[in-house]
């Protein structure tokens, strides 16, 4: 499958999540890695700080994460909240989690206000998901998106797990 992320980068993959574990592939979005887990933005949605969280190792099925990487995952879940709160004072976050058969495993983390201009500043998912064409074409944005991950790296220095 060919794609194009919201950086340009043309990436051939049969499982879209499994590009976080080539370090040569999606650069541009990358924050973090840990020896389990890869954090990046979005690479479908330019939306600033939405953060996600996809194992190394291609699993597709929730159950069968082991032990270390759900206690992983629940320690970068905590960070990454703690990093969005701060940089962007942002006090509402979504999280979502994706289980697609033959996929690839992730979990999302949004920030619903204070990144972008929204209408409702506790607004749902639906709300965002449909602006998201209009993020797809949005210069500004991206320059937005850009510094958001420049933040999260920064702020992804100091972790300790």
């Amino acid at each position: 499958m060919k794609f194009t992320t919201i950086f340009g980068e043309l990436i051939d993959t049969p499982c879209v999540g499994c590009i976080v574990a080539d370090k040569s592939k999606f650069k541009e979005g990358r924050i973090f890695q840990t020896k389990l887990w890869d954090i990046s933005q979005d690479f479908e949605i330019p939306y600033p700080g939405m953060i996600v969280i996809s194992p190394l190792r291609h699993v597709s099925n929730y159950m069968d994460l082991s032990n270390e990487e759900l206690q992983e995952l629940y320690q970068l879940t905590v960070f990454c909240k703690k990093a969005i709160t701060d940089i962007f004072n942002c006090q509402k976050i979504a999280y979502m989690f994706y289980e697609k058969p033959n996929g690839h495993v992730h979990f999302v983390i949004i920030p619903l206000h204070g990144l972008v201009e929204i209408n409702d500043k506790y607004a749902v998912l639906s709300e965002l998901f449909a602006k998201a064409p209009f993020l797809l074409k949005n210069e500004q944005n991206m320059q937005h998106v850009i510094k958001a991950i420049d933040y999260l790296r920064t702020y992804f220095q100091n972790i300790v797990l």
